[in-house]
């Protein structure tokens, strides 16, 4: 195998690879990249059997040819190579030699032959914007639960239905809902996608019109990217019949600007570092028109002015939880009901429609 590419492309594609390539597995193969070198390209390919990753990259092939290198070095060398662009060329033993400007290596691979093929993903297909399919996994991806005890929390519900798209996320103590609207008719599709995944794919979104395929099969899920693919496995399980818990009735409401909360619960949650506090009770006052913040367990006490409906409360939250949510929206304003102190409040749009839905459960403070 020979051939040349581009040094920016390729790490470009590495650090997509990246991702998949397990840090210790029991076959040592799976913690290599797959190269194949066949016409006017490389594809590059890693797994680390839930998830995988195959990426193109332009390159002048001189002789097809595929090989299996250590992943993490190779990623490595690549980025620290320092000509625009890498011939590499792969002896009957599968000795790589990588040429680079005046630099010169070689790394010993593996026969391609011991690498796991990818799984090719029929069924169900769907296509969203890299924009919309950002905001949705954004929204709701820090939701999803952390622990094992339930695995299917630790993944993210996709419903497609007609012309809408939701993606729902919760673990037992918060609840993240973010709905957009396809351009077409499309299938229902009920599928958990693992956070893990979701996470990854996330990151080489971009916030543009570009298309991006989602193909869901019986137990896969297939990201067409561009040039790139990511598939994983779908988690298995029922998931929580999350809508048992949203409710539209409130006690109290109130309009608040998004910003100048998110900013007083960032400096709640550093003056709480200090007395290992992560607790904040919010205090409604209904004809003052004010939300004042107090840090549990310090003396930090902020105000800021509300549109209130509704009767005076006080609950109290995990800081955390809340300032998750308030990152996550881009809105300049956002509405916060509130049923009791001992209920989920609602976060949702200035609107109050459903383009997204937070719940964040109460804690209790003697």
């Amino acid at each position: 195998m020979r051939f040349t590419c581009n040094v920016a492309e390729l790490n470009e594609a590495l650090s997509i690879a990246f991702h998949a390539i397990p840090v210790k597995s029991a076959k040592p193969v799976l913690e290599g990249i797959q190269i194949e070198a066949m016409g006017d390209s490389i594809i590059l390919t890693s797994t680390d059997m839930a998830m995988g990753i195959e990426c193109h990259v332009n390159a002048s092939v001189e002789e097809e040819g595929s090989v299996v290198l250590p992943g993490r070095f190779f990623c490595e060398i690549a980025r620290k190579l320092p000509g625009t662009e890498v011939s590499i060329s792969v002896n009957e033993r599968y000795v790589a030699y990588i040429q680079s400007f005046q630099f010169k290596t070689t790394i010993a691979g593996m026969d391609a032959i011991e690498f796991p093929e990818l799984p090719t993903i029929k069924g169900q297909t769907l296509q969203v914007t890299e924009k919309q399919l950002k905001r949705l996994i954004n929204g709701t991806l820090f939701s999803v639960a952390v622990d094992e005890i339930r695995p299917v929390l630790t993944g993210c519900l996709f419903e497609i239905e007609n012309s809408e798209i939701r993606v729902v996320a919760l673990d037992g103590y918060r609840l993240a809902i973010c709905k957009d609207e396809l351009s077409f008719l499309s299938e229902k599709i009920h599928a958990v996608i693992a956070g893990k995944i979701l996470g990854d794919v996330a990151k080489i979104l971009s916030d543009t019109e570009d298309m991006v395929t989602i193909t869901f099969s019986r137990s896969h899920v297939s990201f067409r990217i561009g040039e790139n693919q990511m598939i994983g496995r779908l988690l298995e399980g029922e998931y929580m019949p999350y809508k048992q818990i949203i409710y539209d009735d409130f006690m109290t409401r109130i309009t608040i600007n998004r910003v100048e909360l998110m900013n007083s619960m960032d400096r709640a949650m550093l003056v709480g570092r200090e007395s290992k506090s992560n607790l904040a009770t919010l205090k409604i006052d209904s004809y003052a028109r004010l939300l004042v913040i107090l840090m549990n367990n310090t003396s930090m006490e902020e105000k800021i002015e509300i549109e209130c409906e509704g009767k005076d409360l006080e609950i109290a939250f995990n800081v955390k939880y809340m300032l998750d949510i308030l990152k996550s929206i881009s809105d300049e304003e956002i509405v916060i009901r509130f049923k009791k102190n001992v209920n989920p409040c609602v976060i949702c749009p200035p609107d109050e429609n459903d383009r997204y839905r937070y719940l964040i459960l109460p804690v209790r403070v003697s």
